[in-house]
């Protein structure tokens, strides 16, 4: 009798658990308003080569955490995939990719999130020796010319550190 009561009692924990992680997940995933779709996993658009659109680099760089440049990319999808944009589901065949350099970038428990102007761009990662944190989106309106690149851990619009150049793309003009 124990023996089955202390059974149940396990399962429903290891349950609970698992449901716990679960929703956190989700939650974070749907937090970001340009989240990847899980078709193309993000760190296979990482590592796509891309079109440079723009980039900048500073070498008097301020801030903490120091942010000394950044790159703007286009990248062409492997497969057309649907996701979801401003609220709206769109089939898509390229990203954008957004890298900001400097630091090193510390690792924290807020993830680092890269904005153009007001808006998100998406969640950070760090490459291998933490100087450079990029982050995809699939909203090419995002990238327009004398947008201000910035950086922050979590959505925190006060805390962001923002780069000195303005966004100058090549070719002038802006993303559609």
């Amino acid at each position: 009798m124990k023996r089955s009561l202390i059974c149940r009692c396990v399962a429903i924990v290891g349950v609970a658990v698992s449901l716990l992680i679960a929703s956190g997940s989700l939650s974070l995933a749907q937090r970001n308003p340009n989240s990847v779709n899980k078709n193309v996993p993000l760190r296979e658009i990482v590592r796509l080569p891309g079109k440079l659109l723009a980039e900048a680099k500073n070498t008097n760089a301020g801030g903490n955490p120091k942010l000394n440049g950044y790159r703007v990319e286009e990248v062409a999808l492997p497969r057309t995939v649907t996701v979801e944009v401003r609220g709206q589901q769109v089939a898509v065949n390229r990203a954008w990719r957004v890298t900001v350099t400097g630091g090193p970038f510390p690792v924290r428990a807020m993830p680092a999130v890269i904005w153009i102007d007001d808006q998100i761009v998406g969640y950070g990662i760090e490459n291998e020796n933490l100087s450079q944190i990029t982050a995809v989106t699939f909203d090419g309106s995002l990238i327009t010319d004398g947008s201000v690149v910035s950086l922050s851990y979590g959505e925190d619009k006060q805390g962001r550190v923002r780069l000195s150049e303005r966004l100058q793309l090549k070719r002038g003009g802006q993303n559609q």
